[in-house]
């Protein structure tokens, strides 16, 4: 009786850390496959406050934006290439105004810079995302309505 007894005691020590393995294993999977599922894209009042005539249609998901003080801030998951991202997000920007200044890629990342009259306009950074094969945007762009009246915005090289 008593040696059953010992027995069972070593299977239950035995067991809980098995347990314990098998849960935290499975909770790490999980949290993996939440990474990779569709992005949701951001409320129609989000993307109000992107400025006139900038579009992600051809680039990705914009999956948040706000404003922040003088600055618009877009959020955006994309399956493209970021050599090929940071070309389209270039054109998208210039379509709404603001100039090219210049990019900076190299190959797993890209960067993309903008002004706007005088300003320092925004900036566009492409990095890997949690989720193989997207990359996450984030682009800060100056308001065209933060910058002081009497200032030339105009885009024409």
């Amino acid at each position: 009786m008593i040696e059953r007894r010992r027995i069972r005691r070593r299977w239950i020590v035995a067991a809980i850390p098995v347990a314990l393995l098998l849960v935290v294993l499975s909770a790490m999977l999980l949290g993996r496959d939440t990474a990779c599922q569709q992005p949701r894209a951001a409320p129609s009042a989000e993307t109000r406050l992107m400025p006139a005539g900038l579009s992600f249609d051809q680039i990705g998901t914009v999956t948040g934006v706000r404003k922040d003080g003088r600055h618009i801030i877009v959020q955006a998951v994309t399956t493209k290439p970021p050599d090929e991202a940071s070309v389209l997000i270039q054109e998208a920007v210039t379509a709404a105004g603001y100039r090219f200044v210049g990019a900076d890629s190299e190959g797993v990342e890209a960067e993309v810079f903008f002004s706007l009259g005088a300003y320092a306009g925004g900036q566009a950074h492409v990095q890997p995302a949690a989720c193989a094969g997207r990359s996450d945007i984030d682009l800060v762009l100056l308001d065209r309505n933060a910058v002081p009246s009497g200032t030339t915005t105009t885009t024409t090289p």
